[in-house]
């Protein structure tokens, strides 16, 4: 009963959310980060074709060398998050970070000195998404939301943010300049900062409401209590019998098979889309002709359908199951990459976006809510090693496209993009070969009780 009291109040409680003044602040600074990523990502391949007459080579290992120093920051920055008593000081020096790169982006035209300063702000700005990642769990474990439907509507926004960024974005490229364009990119990230530093709460604060209810029950506090409370200060092993945060030297300890592959999924999944974010802007200009509003266009298409699907991830991860799931997302994105080079009319490839935003929708959202439920009470290094999955994707891609376009064009970029998410989908395949562990090792209870989430690592 305690269980099914639970659940009841949290599917009761998710709409209750849009008027808790913490979440409506996460979901402008969630915006405001999204909007200047969708403003930086699609453009910079363009921007160093043109504003920096780079090569296509000089273009890849560019992706490729600032990934490296993003993975390294977002381990870090990860596991040292764990052990912090509020994570909101992470989420405004990143964004800070964020904006200095912007402002780099800006003023400089010299390749290596922006290569210098993407790999250096860029590099520990791009931890801040693996950390608004770790708060919205924390948030929604005090708040008692389930948290796939939490991430996927969070997760959501940034998806709209995509809607309107790329094509806005290649519009002010082309009616107006770069810098403009970047220098709105480092204001949206010094209001990302001032929203994290003043507008969000301390979910560890111990008068912060643990539920969308007042009436939630003693079982649902306990449980959201124990859980946000560990990440944050002294552990609370003596209410949860969880170990503290093992920080950055213990942070691969406990990680099982299951969460091995998971990770390889991620590193496939996101590579190819990494390679379709840098390649399809000058895929579409260059080999096709077409205009760079464009392509800007097509990204827009593509997130505005990952909005709905997003959610809808959110909802059925535990009635369908999240393996289930991923696979479905691999079969999506091998076929999408297959006919994307057949295709050169601009009714086909908006058409094809359908595709592309089913299997972005589950990739961006569901595995970084396994990796949590694998390893409660380290949201923060979990988050931290989905963020470096998805920049290993971005260093795997970076390479690819760099040497694939060099040597034979853009177009058959997309054929190896399909070969990268084929193999995934083998690696999601496998997980069924390898059993659910009972109890993960090393944080969590010996078994489920009336004070723990009943969800936590109970689906595949």
């Amino acid at each position: 009963m305690n269980a099914q009291g639970t659940t009841g109040n949290k599917t009761g409680g998710r709409w209750r959310l849009l008027l808790d003044p913490a979440v409506l602040n996460l979901m402008a600074a969630t915006a405001a980060v999204g909007l200047a990523g969708a403003f930086v990502v699609p453009t910079t391949s363009l921007f160093l074709r043109e504003a920096v007459a780079a090569t296509p080579l000089m273009v890849g290992l560019f992706f490729a060398a600032r990934s490296i120093a993003e993975i390294g920051t977002d381990v870090v920055v990860g596991a040292v998050s764990d052990r912090l008593r509020s994570r909101r000081t992470i989420l405004v020096l990143t964004a800070l970070f964020n904006a200095a790169g912007a402002l780099c982006y800006m003023l400089l035209r010299d390749y290596y000195l922006l290569l210098l300063a993407g790999m250096v702000c860029f590099g520990l700005g791009g931890a801040c998404f693996g950390q608004l990642f770790a708060y919205t769990r924390e948030l929604a474990d005090a708040r008692g939301v389930d948290a796939p439907f939490f991430n996927g509507f969070l997760r959501s926004v940034t998806s709209l943010a995509w809607v309107v960024g790329p094509p806005l974005a290649f519009w002010v490229i082309a009616d107006w300049s770069f810098t403009a364009l970047y220098a709105t990119t480092a204001a949206l990230s010094l209001l990302a900062a001032a929203l994290c530093g003043w507008g969000l709460p301390d979910p560890h604060k111990p008068g912060s409401p643990k539920s969308g209810s007042p009436k939630s029950g003693s079982a649902e506090s306990g449980s959201a209590g124990a859980t946000a409370d560990e990440p944050a200060g002294p552990p609370a092993s003596t209410k949860s019998g969880t170990e503290p945060p093992p920080g950055l030297l213990g942070m691969f300890r406990g990680l099982g098979l299951r969460t091995v592959l998971v990770l390889g999924v991620v590193v496939l999944l996101l590579g190819a889309n990494s390679m379709y974010q840098i390649d399809i802007p000058l895929h579409i200009t260059e080999e096709l002709g077409m205009s760079p509003r464009f392509a800007g266009l097509l990204l827009g298409v593509s997130a505005a359908l990952e909005v709905p699907l997003m959610v809808l991830a959110g909802v059925w991860a535990d009635r369908v199951g999240k393996q289930r799931m991923m696979v479905a997302a691999t079969v999506c994105a091998t076929v999408f990459f297959g006919l994307l080079p057949l295709t050169d009319s601009r009714p086909l490839l908006l058409a094809l976006q359908l595709l592309n935003a089913a299997w972005v929708a589950v990739a961006l959202n569901i595995p970084v809510v396994v990796l949590q439920d694998s390893l409660p009470g380290r949201f923060g290094t979990a988050s931290a090693l989905y963020s470096s999955a998805f920049k290993a994707g971005m260093f795997l891609g970076g390479l690819a496209v760099g040497t694939v376009a060099t040597w034979t064009g853009h177009r058959q970029v997309f054929w190896v993009c399909a070969g990268l998410t084929a193999l995934a989908g083998v690696l999601a395949l496998l997980l069924r070969a390898v059993p659910q562990p009972s109890s993960p090792e090393p944080v969590r209870t010996p078994a489920p009780t009336p004070l723990t989430d009943p969800r936590e690592g109970s689906n595949p």
